[in-house]
């Protein structure tokens, strides 16, 4: 059997879909995988993993075309008739889509393959702030009919597999946390040593993307507002934000910038670290639902954290006793919480968070998917 994953990003850094497929082949679901997605001018259009796992990335002639909603549906279409007529004979038995507005594109070749048909939601996409109105709307009159021609349903958190099965009455879907790979984490000074930071300064880390919504603006206040470098934070990615950093960083002797780091050696740059900040903003209940990637990474490295009030990553920071929660977006609450981590037992801190980490690693995630697989696959 062969399985179709299809993506509407570029995969750049798509750490979830290439850990699931890498599981698929590991437990031999499939014998073949294959990956579809969207092609950009700096990306190649055929990437080889290996043997039995191939991405190929589809050039759209309307790529270039304006953004108004006529070019986007055209855009659409064309990466449907392209991606169905590069795989029609590639004995496809089981597609993955890995977004929305895939949905109805997933249902067609399940019927046009006889194929399996697996929904992996990476977050709950109708619920999110570009989602309103009109818009909003349909997308969930549209997922609550069609999510009922999956076989499968992955979601990402315990509080979006709750809303699923309430808000469009299905089984629960099966949680499957976007969490590493279980790895020893050695303590390295990769931020020290490229960035000059003194030896003595406590680091804090930010790693993601510097946009709005995730608390960037907030935490580049509060550190101006700090009279000292006792404690630095380090920015790690890329986003909207990134110059207001790269400038804050110039004028101040606790704010730095490093440039976003290949995923295969992230946790590396991590574990540099001494505290770790994941701060979603509340302005959506996909967000107010989230479980962050970065957040189990923090984990994975050993790192206390400091988190928003958002009730999926309050609820697992104080299960684990490993962090502080930050219950409100003020400047003062967030320095306070940063005063408060310090003040606590980071040693003890740490052990809990390296416990969760290896309680919620990929290869746990891992075992309920395959499970899931196996027990649809064998039914059929």
């Amino acid at each position: 059997m062969n399985n179709l994953h299809i993506s509407l990003t570029e995969m750049r850094n798509e750490s979830r879909v290439l850990k699931e497929t890498s599981s698929i082949l590991n437990h031999n679901i499939a014998s073949k995988v294959y990956i579809a997605s969207l092609h950009a001018d700096d990306l190649e259009e055929e990437k080889i993993y290996n043997d039995n796992l191939i991405l190929n990335r589809f050039k759209l002639s309307s790529r270039k075309l304006s953004k108004n909603l006529f070019v986007q549906v055209l855009k659409y279409f064309e990466f449907i008739y392209r991606v169905t007529l590069f795989y029609r004979k590639k004995d496809i038995k089981m597609i993955n889509i890995h977004a929305i507005s895939l949905l109805p594109f997933g249902v067609l070749l399940k019927y046009l393959y006889k194929a399996t048909l697996v929904y992996d939601t990476h977050e709950l996409e109708t619920e999110t702030n570009g989602s309103r109105g009109l818009r909003k709307k349909l997308a969930k009159f549209m997922e609550k009919r069609l999510i009922k021609k999956c076989d499968i349903v992955f979601v990402v958190s315990e509080n979006i597999a709750d809303w699923y099965a309430k808000e469009y009455e299905i089984q629960r879907p099966i949680v499957v946390k976007n969490a590493p790979r279980l790895i020893d984490s050695k303590k390295t000074n990769h931020f020290r040593e490229n960035l000059s930071i003194k030896e003595d300064s406590i680091i804090v880390l930010y790693q993601g993307v510097l946009s709005k919504g995730r608390g960037v603006d907030l935490l580049l206040e509060s550190f101006k507002q700090r009279d000292d470098d006792k404690v630095v934070i380090v920015f790690m990615g890329y986003g909207e934000i990134e110059e207001d950093i790269k400038i804050a960083s110039k004028e101040r002797n606790n704010i730095f910038f490093h440039p976003a780091v290949a995923p295969e050696i992230v946790l590396e740059y991590t574990s540099s670290a001494d505290i770790g900040i994941s701060f979603i903003e509340n302005t959506c209940l996909s967000y107010y639902y989230c479980l962050p990637n970065k957040l189990f990474e923090y984990a994975m490295a050993g790192l206390p954290v400091i988190v928003s009030n958002m009730k999926e990553m309050r609820e697992l920071v104080e299960k684990y006793d490993m962090g502080i929660v930050v219950t409100d977006d003020k400047i003062e609450s967030m320095n306070n919480a940063i005063d408060k981590i310090l003040q606590s037992d980071i040693k003890q801190m740490k052990q809990n968070a390296r416990r969760c980490a290896e309680e919620n690693s990929w290869e746990v995630q891992e075992i309920k998917m395959i499970n899931e697989y196996k027990r649809v696959l064998n039914g059929k």
